[in-house]
């Protein structure tokens, strides 16, 4: 069997259900997998304050790969390893094009989201980010600086069309990528969630080959490639599945556990 040394999973929808809550029967599947020598490490969209509480909760040690991988930092400390932000006047173009319509536009700069949609419009996602959004109007003049990311938020047909206009205009200027059907993040081109788990291989001492990545979304995909093997869960797009190595049977924590289980745990 092949042997492999740390698993990096998304948070929602894969390590995280709808429920927002870590499992007991996943924490103990985690344990089981430490305890033959396999870390877990998170690589999430999120930001990073949004995420930290979720770390903690699964007892993650390893540099948190945040905002699909524009920010690094280390849990223990809240040491910023590494950040690779949008440029201001990409963000500003990004925000023209997407102006005038039904979505809601956030921008992430430090450790502060701002939003131009209401209150009662976003409520269920500063909920499930578990942060407070600073609303701002016109929310280009909260843009003084270089982003960590822009996030577009709308109806899936909405977004479908937002994001093509966007590749259309940005091309490879920017990294675009749906985590949700009704997301799209506008990261740096430089950005994505494959290139900063090569970096933290590199800086652990762990080989790329020996890593499992496991996810549901697009944003996931250069995870999938960057590992040994790529986990898509069930409930992961059937496109992104199609591009995976492996894909469970079990949605979301469950899929994890499968991938642990099998991968890990199989021959105790």
């Amino acid at each position: 069997m092949r042997k492999f040394k740390l698993i990096a999973a998304d948070l929602d929808g894969t390590l995280l259900d709808d429920t927002y809550t870590v499992m007991p029967e996943l924490l103990d599947c985690i344990d089981k997998s430490r305890c033959r020598g396999v870390e877990l490490a998170v690589a999430t969209g999120r930001l990073y304050p949004s995420a930290l509480p979720f770390v903690k909760d699964l007892k993650v040690s390893l540099p948190v790969i945040a905002s699909n991988g524009a920010v690094v930092r280390d849990p223990r400390t809240g040491e910023l390893i590494y950040a690779l932000p949008l440029a201001r006047d990409l963000a500003l173009e990004a925000l023209k094009l997407t102006a005038g319509g039904t979505a809601q536009r956030f921008v992430n700069i430090r450790d502060t989201f701002y939003t131009d949609a209401s209150e009662e419009a976003s409520r269920k996602y500063s909920e499930a980010l578990r942060i407070q959004f600073t609303r701002k109007i016109p929310l280009e003049d909260a843009v003084t600086e270089d982003p960590t990311m822009v996030v577009i938020r709308d109806r899936e047909e909405e977004i479908s069309r937002l994001t093509a206009i966007l590749r259309e205009n940005f091309g490879d200027r920017i990294y675009i990528a749906n985590s949700k059907p009704f997301f799209v993040d506008i990261n740096n081109p430089g950005v994505s969630k494959g290139a900063a788990l090569l970096n933290l291989c590199r800086s652990i001492g762990v080989r790329p080959e020996e890593v499992i990545a496991v996810g549901d979304g697009w944003n996931d995909l250069e995870m999938f490639k960057a590992a040994g093997i790529g986990a898509a869960v069930a409930n992961a797009p059937d496109k992104l599945k199609e591009r995976a190595d492996f894909v469970c049977t079990k949605p979301s924590y469950r899929g994890v556990i499968e991938v642990i289980q099998r991968f890990i745990l199989s021959g105790e």
